[in-house]
């Protein structure tokens, strides 16, 4: 069960101001999930700071040095090593449960710049991932992103634990999306509640919820279910 989690990144105050909000502040708080921010920049190849340099190539902008990276990684515990980069695996819900079910240290390295020198890949680096098929500025929005998913999973993060698993693509709703949800009032500029929802009968509501998240998710993402059947 994951326990701890390492953040490096050349913009740690960045990436530190959101460990301050929301399910992953209350982990962390409740001491559920470690998380440590590190500061490439510690590991400098000289006193300027210095953590980049030109490709070889000729190629456009600057690379992420292998050596401040490596001195980075080795300087923490034992960890799964993961780099945010638009050529990984994509991410979702299932795995960040596996990650969080393999693992006791997940130690993500935000990419920056044009990239990381393919070395560190080949020496450092267990998995790649990446959110999504376009280009950020850097790996960090992506590696809070992946550890907001994640932290929702841990004891403590949330007032009820059960919710975590009753979400959109959860295994409980069986990968699908979520049904749509209600309150109050009970009609809103015309549109009423459904009758069922108010019915107090629990078999009637568990059944139109099932049904209803078949209907959402053929209408806004048939591709999960297309994997389904698959």
């Amino acid at each position: 069960m994951l326990k701890q989690v390492t953040i490096a990144s050349i913009h740690p105050d960045f990436v530190n101001s959101y460990l301050e909000f929301g399910p992953l502040a209350n982990a962390i708080k409740q001491k559920t999930l470690k998380v440590t921010v590190i500061n490439l920049r510690d590991f400098a190849v000289d006193k300027h700071g210095t953590v980049d340099g030109k490709p070889y190539g000729g190629d456009d902008g600057m690379v992420l040095r292998p050596e401040p990276v490596a001195k980075a990684i080795q300087s923490v515990e034992k960890a799964y090593v993961i780099l945010t980069s638009p050529s990984g695996t994509p991410w979702h819900q299932k795995k960040a449960e596996s990650l969080t079910i393999q693992h006791e240290h997940l130690f993500f390295l935000c990419g920056r710049f044009s990239g990381v020198d393919e070395r560190i890949k080949e020496l450092y680096i267990d998995e790649e991932i990446s959110c999504g098929d376009f280009i950020l500025s850097g790996g960090e929005l992506p590696a809070l992103l992946y550890l907001d998913t994640i932290s929702r999973l841990i004891p403590g993060a949330l007032g009820n634990e059960k919710s975590a698993h009753c979400d959109s693509f959860s295994s409980e709703y069986d990968g699908l999306l979520e049904h749509p949800l209600y309150t109050k009032p009970r009609i809103f500029e015309g549109l009423e509640v459904p009758e069922v929802l108010l019915s107090g009968d629990h078999a009637k509501i568990k059944a139109w919820q099932e049904e209803e998240r078949k209907k959402q998710t053929l209408k806004k993402r048939k591709d999960l279910l297309k994997s389904k059947l698959s």
